[in-house]
């Protein structure tokens, strides 16, 4: 939809502000709106042409009318950015749930009515194409943008300290549907639990690792984009084919100044193993990382997963975040 001819005058003074899609001479001044943004752990900064290029633009499913921008004396200084999820089978995107992916505005006194003129924009969009559900902030799975450059490892959904964006969408209809509380801890650090326990499974199983595994699915590949996939299993040494819990391990290369290494796609559960199990494979997985350079992990929980936040916090990780999932119905 293209959105060229929106326009929106903004009363008690403040200059006319047009309503937009991308153009390619754009992207020097959305770097610049990004790195005004406050600083924080879960938002990579300085942002780059280079960098945005190759991690946004570059996907390829990106319509530039999907990426709106607030434009006042002929310079952006706002944009959202919305984008939908993929089919069940990872094969194509789907457009019945729209997502808005990102939300920024630069620092001045109409912020707040620029962002709500944004994101109304965006969601005429997204419902115009067939969206009947809307959800603010990606999250894993459901991640078409953005993944690395914000939130962490992998997208968490709307930064707590993201006060702009959330504030935004809570004020605007949508409801928490999902709580994230993102952990990390230094590698360096970190020393093997030496309880008896531990240092029998130690004895008993073996850690395989399968390095730089290709993703199964389009989709996966494209939330992927440049990180790179480690995946850890725990195998008895009886039976070393064997599979008893695996977990994944993630880093967006070429980002960091730090590297800070991602645990996704694991399950504490781990229903008909052995007590003390996950804790192993997790410690294990810091010990792994240790080995390949990083200076931190990152792990999130959900909020309600009490024993998964039990565990990781057994093995020093701490709270340096929370990113939430919110929604709406489209039919408002």
């Amino acid at each position: 939809m293209e959105l060229a001819s929106c326009v929106v005058l903004l009363l008690r003074g403040f200059p006319v502000i047009s309503i937009r899609s991308f153009r390619n001479d754009d992207l020097r001044a959305i770097a610049e709106i990004w790195n005004h943004q406050p600083r924080s752990r879960g938002r990579y900064q300085p942002m780059t042409c280079q960098v945005f290029e190759r991690e946004v633009l570059s996907k390829p499913y990106f319509d530039r009318h999907d990426f709106v921008v607030a434009v006042a004396d002929g310079v952006p200084v706002g944009f959202v950015h919305a984008g939908y999820a993929a089919d069940l089978d990872g094969k194509r995107l789907s457009t019945d749930l729209g997502i808005i992916c990102a939300l920024q505005v630069l620092p001045r006194p109409d912020r707040d009515q620029i962002g709500e003129q944004l994101l109304r924009c965006a969601e005429q969009g997204l419902v115009s194409r067939g969206a009947v559900n809307l959800r603010g902030g990606c999250m894993r799975n459901v991640a078409p943008f953005y993944g690395g450059l914000y939130g962490g490892c992998v997208a968490s959904g709307v930064l707590a300290s993201d006060r702009l964006f959330l504030d935004l969408l809570v004020r605007t209809g949508y409801t928490i549907r999902d709580e994230q509380l993102i952990y990390q801890r230094s590698v360096g650090s970190f020393r093997p639990v030496a309880q008896r326990a531990q240092v029998r499974l130690r004895r008993r199983h073996l850690i395989d690792v399968a390095d730089d595994l290709p993703a199964p699915t389009w989709w996966e590949a494209c939330q992927r984009g440049n990180a790179h996939v480690t995946r850890l299993r725990l195998v008895p040494r009886a039976v070393p084919t064997q599979e008893l819990i695996a977990l994944s391990l993630w880093e967006s290369t070429g980002l960091a100044v730090e590297r800070t290494i991602g645990i996704v796609d694991w399950d504490c559960g781990c229903s008909g193993t052995e007590d003390g199990v996950a804790e192993f494979l997790v410690g294990e997985a810091i010990v792994h990382c240790g080995q390949q350079g990083a200076s931190t992990i990152e792990i999130h929980i959900n909020s309600g997963d009490q024993r998964g936040q039990a565990l990781v916090e057994c093995l020093g990780f701490e709270v340096v975040d929370r990113g939430v999932c919110l929604s709406r119905p489209a039919d408002w």
